[in-house]
């Protein structure tokens, strides 16, 4: 028994550990994308060996109490060589995320070539991934669909009343800290900083810290320049991303506080329509959701309920947000029906999202986005599509990139944008294969500066008549020179970054003109015509925050093409390892 215990708390401290290179996406600069923080510790071939093991010898009998001290053994081990104040953080992360571990378990064998490619300590061509996932658990019964609105009840579209352009705010990933503290230490050992008792170096400044979540004076200065913008954009939406990235602090009360509490804060300074979509922060714990379970039901009905201080819900549009986390509206006075999608099933640090094949309850998702869409093009409408993760993100499963692809290219001539956030870059994704392109999924930069990036935000336009999402204006606040003018006792404000047509030469953002985009990247790489161009594109990726990003070398710009040509993240991994 000691050892069959033995073995499943490496199981949980092995999977939480690595996961952690997927949880927090610590600066890594192009050339180290793909790679685990743990990749020098562990090769691939130990990796798929230790996993092999563990599931030969998992003893489904042990409980998780009993197996934590040799758990956080492990976790302490992993963590210190990251230079991560181990000590502090692993027993949290072991209570926190060992019961999805081991609910995972008990349910799926997985393969090995295929965990250790999710976790990137292993690469695509390094490994024959011939065995796919076995389950244990039979696929679950079936379910009530979820509801979809009828056209009597808002889906028939709507004339333009007039109007030619409609504007569109994106905000994604505010990830607020209400305990930042001016002048707290930067560098703390812990994956997040900023807090007044955490020891270490350095000063967090006024406005954050690139190192940090986001202060509630930025959050204040990110919602009186909104409500200042003169004309005002027509629709608002915020990709998700709420609570802070202290994951091994987490408690149930802390995450939906977060979410309650930026709710309250935007609907009161704002006063306006915001519609959201779930992001995977905004679950309990961080990450992890699996709807069939009164843990996950509980945590997506409470975010509906908040929500409704945002969005005007039908109560179909209500049912299915309490339900799914998902929901769907008609933007008043026009022909463009926006659909909010819950991905975090896409995941793969959602240690449920390794049941995806007998989960009836992703499933529904898929089936009810995609019928959503259908239902819009029969009634001769426009969709415009929100989502907190994209599918093309190398931390995701390729099975919604390849589900995401073929929703695409069926209705390409219907959706009209693709927005999402999570990565806190500002990027694109081309859905496209051998034989054609069909859209593009847009990946906007986020509002906490945690990662080295400027907090941003951005303004599409879309033309009403032509359907077609013509370009964005990105803004961005100078974090450096926001703190500078703090201690001046000066007001900073953001500023224009960039324009689609100005800086990149896009007509608009029609996948035939990103297409066009990638096209030059490529003769960048080969001919001084277009050299700046994936230069200022990787500056821009990380909102103008470090000079050194405009040094993007031939394997920055390798992996700069692979990301932008692919929403398969499998398909995203082979190309980085030629």
């Amino acid at each position: 028994m000691a050892s069959r215990m033995h073995v499943l708390g490496f199981s949980i401290a092995f999977s939480l550990c690595f996961g952690c290179g997927l949880f927090f996406p610590l600066r890594k600069t192009d050339a180290d994308r793909g790679k685990s923080h743990l990749k020098d510790a562990i090769s691939c071939a130990t990796c798929e060996v230790l996993v092999s093991y563990i599931q030969s010898e998992l003893a489904n009998n042990a409980t998780l109490d009993s197996v934590k001290p040799i758990a956080v053994q492990f976790c302490d081990y992993a963590l210190t060589k990251e230079g991560i104040n181990a000590p502090y953080v692993c027993p949290g992360i072991i209570d926190l995320y060992g019961p999805a571990v081991q609910y995972v378990a008990t349910r799926v064998v997985l393969n090995p070539a295929e965990l250790c490619v999710d976790f990137k300590l292993c690469t695509s061509n390094q490994t024959a991934r011939a065995t796919r996932t076995r389950h244990l658990a039979p696929r679950e019964l079936p379910a009530a669909p979820l509801p979809h609105a009828t056209h009597n009840e808002g889906t028939r579209g709507h004339k333009a009343d007039g109007r030619s352009t409609l504007t569109i705010l994106q905000l994604t990933d505010i990830h607020i800290d209400p305990d930042y503290s001016e002048g707290s230490p930067t560098q703390c050992g812990l994956y997040v900083c900023c807090r007044s008792w955490y020891n270490g170096t350095g000063s967090a400044g006024h406005y954050g810290d690139y190192n940090c979540d986001l202060p509630t004076t930025t959050l204040e200065l990110l919602a009186d320049t909104i409500k200042a913008l003169n004309p005002q954009p027509d629709v608002i939406v915020y990709t998700g991303d709420n609570p802070p990235h202290d994951i091994w602090n987490e408690t149930y009360n802390s995450q939906l506080g977060a979410t309650q509490f930026l709710v309250d804060y935007l609907a009161q300074k704002l006063n306006r329509t915001i519609y959201p979509a779930m992001g995977n922060h905004e679950s309990f714990p961080e990450s992890q959701y699996y709807g069939q379970l009164p843990l996950y039901k509980e945590v997506t009905q409470q975010l509906a309920q908040y929500w409704q201080k945002w969005v005007n819900f039908t109560d179909i549009s209500m049912e299915t947000a309490k339900r799914s986390a998902c929901y769907s509206v008609v933007i008043p006075n026009t022909n463009l029906k926006l659909v909010s999608f819950n991905a975090n099933y896409g995941y793969v640090v959602n240690f449920y999202s390794y049941l995806n094949d007998v989960n009836v309850d992703y499933s529904l998702l898929l089936d009810w986005l995609e019928l959503e869409v259908d239902i819009a093009e029969k009634a001769g409408q426009k969709v415009l599509i929100i989502a907190h993760v994209p599918p093309g993100d190398t931390s995701t499963q390729s099975s919604y990139g390849e589900f995401y692809l073929n929703l695409t290219k069926r209705y390409t001539s219907t959706i009209v944008g693709h927005l999402t956030g999570h990565t806190h870059n500002d990027e694109f994704e081309l859905a496209q294969d051998e034989y054609g392109v069909y859209g593009v999924v847009m990946v906007a930069p986020s509002v906490t500066p945690y990662t080295n990036n400027n907090p941003a935000f951005r303004i599409y336009t879309m033309d009403l008549i032509k359907d077609t999402l013509l370009g964005y204006d990105q803004y961005f606040l100078n974090l450096t020179k926001a703190n500078e003018m703090a201690a001046l006792k000066q007001v900073p404000s953001f500023e224009l970054s960039y324009t689609t047509a100005l800086e990149y030469g896009l007509q608009d953002l029609s996948p035939q003109s990103y297409a066009a985009l990638i096209e030059r990247q490529a003769i960048s790489m080969q001919f001084e015509k277009y050299e700046d161009l994936i230069s200022t594109y990787n500056y821009n990726k990380h909102s103008k925050s470090n000079e050194a990003y405009k040094n993007c070398d031939i394997t920055c710009q390798r992996n700069i093409l692979c990301a932008v040509q692919n929403i398969i993240s499998s398909k995203i991994l082979e190309c980085e390892a030629v």
